[in-house]
């Protein structure tokens, strides 16, 4: 039921980012912001916090923002392998990368502080 709640979350950070982000486009319906949110997840999952540790001293010096970077990076690389997803450059990227690290942050511990 977490990962449910986690991936929902995650698809309303995505959405919000798709709304307020110029160069991100996600394609119609919720079965694409879903796609797009599960993809990323995945993508941070096994190769995000790849990155994260090889890249550890920029996210100590940076406190933490070189994680927006990442997250950046990350959907990238969904809106490569997606057609669902398309990223318009690094600078969009960024932006979405720091709504949905936001949204996601604010709404998983809002979530936390319910249960």
């Amino acid at each position: 039921m977490n990962l449910i709640v986690r991936w929902a979350v995650l698809t309303v950070a995505v959405w919000l980012a798709d709304l307020v982000v110029g160069g991100i486009a996600i394609a119609d319906g919720l079965w694409s912001h879903l796609w797009v949110a599960a993809l990323f997840g995945l993508a941070n999952a096994v190769l995000g916090n790849l990155i994260r540790l090889v890249a550890f001293p920029a996210l100590i010096l940076t406190l933490g923002l070189f994680g927006i970077v990442v997250n950046a990076w990350m959907l990238m690389l969904v809106g490569d392998v997606s057609s669902a997803l398309d990223v318009r450059g690094f600078w969009p990227a960024f932006g979405a990368g720091a709504i949905i690290s936001v949204v996601s942050t604010v709404l998983g511990r809002a979530r936390r502080k319910s249960d």
